[in-house]
């Protein structure tokens, strides 16, 4: 194990919300610059930061929450292992849970939403394979769907177990082919812009399952 070094941070307002922390800390742990059993020590980020050690307290209990960081009393907070198997199970959940979020969406949803996706897919194509960039765009796509759902306890949920920063760290240590990655939502829009659920279902489960296989198969 390691302990983390904040090189080259970028200092942040001293009165900085603690979700500004915490997508700080999500961000530098989703690129890979940190890493699986790296340290992390509180009052090195605050120090680092230039904020108060309260809002970086906050942001690591949250992380732990996720499932991104775990506390071992009297050693400090880690990046977490995780195992092939926790991946797995989280695409068996995604395909599930945004399953249903889309053959909702799909009668739900207005032009306007459409439109957002449609912007997003642009974006993503565009920048293929710059993974700082694609992936905040990536959990954009899937946020604008589960929030068509219209479906608070399906959002809630989707939310407090922030299930896409957990599969994008199969992403980021996996290494997919990011370019096919953004092509593989293009026949999903097409089906939402003809509104067939049914089509949309399918071919969300399979966005989630395939990847799922692509895990077995490494």
């Amino acid at each position: 194990m390691k302990t983390i070094e904040f090189e080259n941070s970028v200092p942040l307002k001293k009165r900085v919300l603690r979700d500004e922390v915490k997508n700080y800390l999500l961000e530098v742990i989703l690129t890979g610059k940190y890493r699986p059993g790296d340290r992390l020590v509180e009052t090195q980020i605050a120090k680092e930061l230039g904020v108060s050690q309260a809002p970086v307290r906050e942001a690591i209990r949250d992380l732990e929450q996720m499932g991104i960081l775990e506390t071992e009393p009297y050693k400090g907070t880690y990046v977490r292992k995780f195992s092939v198997r926790d991946l797995k199970n989280v695409y068996d959940v995604r395909a599930e849970l945004e399953g249903l979020a889309i053959r909702t969406a799909v009668k739900e949803m207005g032009e306007e939403e459409i439109a957002a996706l449609e912007e997003v897919t642009e974006q993503m194509l565009a920048c293929a394979g710059d993974l700082k960039k694609q992936i905040p765009l990536d959990i954009a796509f899937h946020e604008i769907i589960v929030k068509a759902s219209r479906n608070g306890i399906l959002e809630k949920i989707w939310y407090s177990v922030s299930i896409p920063y957990w599969t994008y760290l199969g992403t980021y240590y996996y290494r997919y082919d990011m370019a096919h990655l953004v092509k593989r939502h293009l026949p999903i829009l097409e089906a939402i812009r003809k509104r067939d659920a049914g089509k949309a279902e399918e071919l969300m489960r399979l966005h989630f399952l395939e990847l799922k296989d692509m895990l077995e198969e490494k």
